[in-house]
């Protein structure tokens, strides 16, 4: 098993700290990446931002909607696709996957999950025909045909209980599987997203995101609670079950993953304090730790982010004192250029173009 210990040795210094503050100028990008929305879900329990999800024009950084969801939702995660918003109303009384529009922000449907199912991360497939949504609250993942917003199942991923917790659920890049982060059962499981089918399963300590590779080769793995984040090497056949998973990189508890086009870069959101991201070069396992608020306050928290496929830049939202989501150009030593405020606790995050 190949291991690289990051974690202590990459901690950002006072002086690189500094340079980050005040980078915050206007951005600007050749690729179409730097125009479209900046979606955002705030799951703070009250104030003014609670119970909503902001649209941000991404060049000019005003607020395009604000969204209510239902009360008592407190909104964790979101993806878009086919030109609506899908949010995952986690808590409250009636716990459902709430869809918008994404020009207008009206409401389309509701698909309601059930108390206690807690609907949590949200992922779009790559065509955009499908979202994924894992039930934390069983060991349950639920798919949405998005042309008609049916759903195409709830599966059950352990028939015998439902002790289970799936955090994630991952597509690959043709759509014929998805990958399953069970943290509870602590294994992650490959699975049809059209029947319900198991491929395999296999047992991963501390699971708790994925990101699976273009070529469907490579599935990169947070183990969260042990520190690592970790790789699996997949068949080209699905039905092949993988015969371990290799520790690559020792980093603070790290969360959301998110790679670029080409994969030479990997972004993880940490849940250290204060708020954090590591930006990975998956060629040399070489790793930048960088600071999101960019004031350095205390008691920040990283949320989710972006990572544009052409790996020019990453979205990160960040909870705690000034909060908000944070503009990361990776071109320029990955520096903060833009900071959009959103008070509370910010934590999904996606794009849509427009």
């Amino acid at each position: 098993m190949r291991k690289r210990s990051q974690w202590a040795g990459a901690l950002l210094s006072t002086a690189l700290a500094a340079a980050l503050i005040g980078q915050l100028t206007g951005f600007t990008a050749a690729d179409g990446e730097a125009n479209g929305t900046i979606w955002v879900a705030n799951r703070i329990p009250a104030g003014d931002a609670a119970d909503t999800i902001r649209a941000f024009d991404v060049r000019t950084g005003d607020v395009k909607l604000q969204i209510p969801v239902n009360t008592g939702a407190q909104p964790g995660d979101l993806a878009v696709a086919k030109g609506k918003v899908y949010v995952a109303e986690e808590r409250g009384s009636a716990p459902a996957v709430a869809i918008f529009d994404a020009v207008t922000g009206d409401l389309v449907t509701r698909i309601h999950t059930g108390v206690g199912s807690r609907p949590h991360h949200v992922h779009a497939s790559a065509g955009g025909n499908m979202v994924a949504v894992g039930l934390f609250g069983t060991d349950d993942v639920i798919v949405i045909d998005t042309h008609d917003d049916t759903t195409l199942g709830r599966w059950d991923t352990n028939p015998a209980n439902e002790t289970g917790r799936i955090h994630a659920a991952v597509f690959s890049n043709d759509e014929s599987a998805i990958y399953l982060a069970n943290e509870a059962g602590n294994e992650v499981i490959a699975m049809d997203p059209r029947t319900g089918g198991v491929f395999w399963r296999l047992g991963v300590p501390a699971v708790h995101e994925l990101a699976v590779s273009h070529n469907q080769k490579l599935l990169y793995v947070s183990r969260r609670g042990a520190n690592w984040l970790a790789a699996i090497h997949l068949d080209e056949d699905v039905w092949v079950k993988p015969e371990k998973y290799d520790d690559i990189l020792e980093l603070g508890l790290p969360d959301t993953l998110r790679l670029s086009a080409n994969e030479h870069l990997l972004t993880v959101g940490l849940r250290t304090s204060p708020a954090r991201m590591a930006v990975v070069d998956t060629r040399t396992l070489g790793v930048t730790l960088v600071l999101l608020d960019p004031g350095g306050a205390a008691g920040t928290i990283a949320g989710h982010q972006w990572t544009a496929p052409s790996g020019h830049y990453t979205w990160a939202s960040f909870e705690g004192p000034n909060a908000g989501v944070v503009l990361i150009d990776h071109t320029n030593d990955n520096r903060l250029v833009k900071t959009l405020r959103y008070p509370g606790q910010p934590h999904g995050v996606d794009h849509s173009h427009p």
